[in-house]
């Protein structure tokens, strides 16, 4: 008889096996078996494995995670294009929210594709069930004229900061518990709400709710609720921030914004002595609070940020089983962003999750003002061997780089990189055509990027990364559209990875065409939703132009 045990620890899952035997007498003799130990050497892999073997297994997971070097592929003439996933996106300091003529200059600059806020809670709810939405909607009014997008994200801890000429309202009753600062109104508090002081960046002492007790996180469910309402349809949002768990629109829970020595560990022992705070309630407090956001925003795209909730090795664990949770449920709705990022090196963690779901979904990194130009030529190597799609980047960067011209060659470079920029290097098809034949047609593209163009198709609460498709529009001779033909590619659009080689043929069945001649217009579009995608068209040899729709040539139907 056998029986077999299997503990799994830190390093790799070993196994016990009892094996049993019947002796003499009946008596259990125990048949020993030696298994190998973790060598010094597997233990080091475990914590570095990257630059080894490119791989490695997260027993954790059930994915191999694996780096690839990215294929630089060289296009004469080729640009960045735009397409509102990805980019570059100009972080606002939430103190000059209001400075409508800086936000105007950023939107203003070609390699910019939006703005990334961050609010506090507030600034928008300065009193329960009384709303303020003037400083998302003044956003977005500057948006529209460049059609650039918004990454929003609402803090309630941790931000020190207000907007410009913003006034916050305190209830009587709020100020009797506390006159102490927080991103969370002052009216949260005059309830039942468990916090925790703490000193901010400013020298003062703040207060944060406790994340995880039931009575804040009602109040912060409302506030989420009606805000989905008002803009989860916005054109204008790039993407919303999973916030409300965490400091400063993250998702680590301890306050530690001074960085002082000995301040962390105050501060998390604080809440778990005072506040019972614990890896596995974290896992499932987070949990709840990723679920408020995609039943507010059915529409809009969600984004998070993948640090570790606290600084150890348990808390990577649960960024593990977060990020799972999040991605295996939602797909694609939820974008990921690697935020806080100070220098070219890799974070060992947030660099796990983004190369394991970067297949699935965007990813980003939020870079902090210590970047400097060194550290941002390394992040522009990094970022396409991650996947990276787009970069929030700091104001005070992003003005640097007018002065600084190593700093610019930097950001384009990386800019050239980010997500898919698809070139069209070769469209033909046959030129005369008898109606109710099929149209022969061959093309040939090129990602330049780092991401494939991937389409969000809806099953039940999770968006899959779909294909979009190609679609051949034909237009008569005074430039009228008469029909069109589309088909999904092979291989599709979700599977174009950079250095690939893409082409494919078709024999398309055609719409019914009068006899005549007509113009032929080629575009990738969600057939959903009626997008576009920009592409680089290298059709003329010499020429590149950014375009949502193609001159492909002529087509006489006899």
């Amino acid at each position: 008889m056998r029986t077999g045990i299997t503990a799994r620890t830190g390093l790799k899952a070993i196994s016990f096996s009892l094996a049993v035997s019947f002796g003499a007498g009946g008596i259990l003799l125990p048949v020993q078996k030696a298994y190998a130990k973790n060598s010094p050497g597997e233990i080091i892999k475990y914590f570095n494995p990257i630059p080894e073997k490119k791989h490695y297994l997260n027993e954790g997971q059930d994915r191999l995670i694996k780096t690839k070097k990215f294929k630089t592929v060289a296009v004469e003439g080729a640009q960045p294009v735009f397409n509102k996933e990805i980019g570059l996106f100009a972080v606002i300091p939430t103190e000059k929210l209001s400075q409508n003529q800086v936000i105007t200059d950023v939107l203003s600059k070609p390699t910019v594709s939006g703005i990334s806020v961050t609010i506090p809670w507030k600034v928008l709810e300065p009193k329960e069930d009384e709303f303020n939405w003037q400083p998302i909607d003044n956003l977005i009014e500057l948006l529209k004229p460049s059609g650039k997008s918004l990454i929003l994200r609402v803090s309630t801890c941790g931000v020190d900061a207000v907007p410009e000429g913003f006034q916050t309202a305190k209830t009587e009753e709020g100020e009797k518990k506390t006159t102490l600062e927080s991103d969370t109104p002052s009216w949260v508090f005059s309830g039942d709400v468990k916090t925790m002081e703490y000193t901010g960046k400013d020298g003062k002492q703040h207060l944060m709710p406790i994340f995880w007790n039931t009575n804040y996180l009602a109040k912060w469910s409302n506030f989420i609720t009606e805000m989905g309402e008002k803009y989860d349809k916005n054109p204008n949002i790039h993407s919303i921030g999973i916030t409300g768990g965490g400091v400063a629109g993250s998702t680590p829970v301890v306050p530690d914004v001074t960085g002082e020595k000995g301040n962390y560990a105050k501060l998390e022992q604080a809440l778990i002595k005072d506040h019972g705070m614990s890896q596995r309630q974290l896992v499932e407090h987070w949990k709840y609070v990723a679920d408020i956001f995609p039943k507010a925003f059915p529409t809009a795209r969600l984004n998070f940020d993948v640090d570790a909730p606290t600084r150890n090795r348990a808390g990577q664990d649960t960024l593990d089983e977060i990020s799972d949770y999040l991605i295996y449920r939602y797909g694609q709705r939820v974008y990921i962003t690697r935020q806080n990022v100070n220098d070219g090196k890799h974070g060992f963690d947030q660099y796990r999750v983004i190369i394991k779901f970067h297949p699935d979904t965007f990813t980003g990194y939020q870079l902090t003002d210590k970047v400097d130009a060194e550290g941002l030529e390394k992040i522009a190597k990094n970022a396409p061997v991650d996947g990276i799609s787009y970069i929030e980047l700091p104001l005070s960067t992003l003005e640097a780089s007018d002065k600084d011209e190593a700093l610019a060659k930097s950001l384009e470079e990386l800019r050239s990189k980010l997500g898919y920029q698809l070139v069209s290097q070769k469209i033909s098809f046959d030129e005369k055509l008898k109606q109710g034949d099929k149209l022969k047609a061959s093309f040939e593209f090129v990602n330049l990027g780092a991401a494939p163009p991937m389409r969000p198709s809806r099953e039940f609460d999770k968006d899959v990364a779909g294909s979009y498709k190609v679609q051949m529009e034909f237009r008569d001779e005074s430039g009228k559209p008469i029909a069109q033909s589309l088909h999904t590619p092979q291989p599709p659009t979700n599977q174009w990875q950079a250095g690939k080689p893409i082409s494919w043929s078709e024999e398309l069945k055609m719409p019914p065409l009068k006899p005549g001649k007509y113009g032929v217009y080629v575009s990738l579009v969600d057939v959903d939703t009626k997008r576009k995608l920009q592409i680089l068209n290298a059709l003329t040899q010499g020429k590149t132009a950014a375009e949502f729709v193609i001159p492909a040539g002529d087509l006489r139907v006899e």
